[in-house]
């Protein structure tokens, strides 16, 4: 079986464009997801300071002394791959990702609540990491890197979920 050469002035077959809802197809989007991103590292902030508040301006253990600092590294990390998803919004659209925006936004949303009421330290630094691989998947437009990155941030966040009473409202 041959196959039809193919016709002169036929066009091309160009991909369908991304829908509106597919996540990162546009510019707004990569840049909503730079605020989403912002309001987890609002959220570490917020949960280191009120841990050291807790001790009343006595003397915080070392251990938790080490841990307030790395949260704190990775809130500076976080913005500044937030602040580089702005800046580079129109460089990181990705096509095809199959997935829809209100899935990132729901995704870290998630997060950034449960930041703020996560008990187990070991599970918060885990959902830092989380956080900072997928702003760095995200800032590569890699679909490959950017699903498996949503998919180990959704493992931990259902990991956390059973560690960690639900918030109140």
């Amino acid at each position: 079986m041959t196959s039809d050469p193919p016709k002169p002035n036929m066009p091309t077959p160009r991909p369908a464009p991304p829908s509106a809802g597919e996540a990162m197809a546009s510019a707004r989007q990569v840049e909503e997801l730079a605020d989403r991103l912002s309001v987890c590292a609002d959220s570490i902030h917020e949960r280191v300071m009120r841990d050291i508040r807790r001790h009343g301006g006595g003397t915080v253990p070392e251990s938790e002394q080490a841990a307030a600092r790395a949260m704190l590294d990775a809130e500076i990390e976080l913005r500044q791959r937030a602040n580089r998803l702005y800046a580079d919004a129109a460089a990181c659209i990705v096509a095809g990702l199959g997935r829809p925006q209100a899935q990132l936004v729901k995704l870290t949303a998630d997060a950034a609540v449960k930041i703020r009421h996560i008990t187990r330290i070991g599970d918060g630094i885990t959902l830092v990491a989380r956080l900072l691989g997928f702003a760095a998947a995200a800032a590569s437009t890699d679909p490959v890197a950017i699903l498996a990155a949503i998919d180990r941030l959704k493992t931990h966040l259902d990991t956390v979920a059973l560690h960690t009473p639900p918030a109140s409202a």
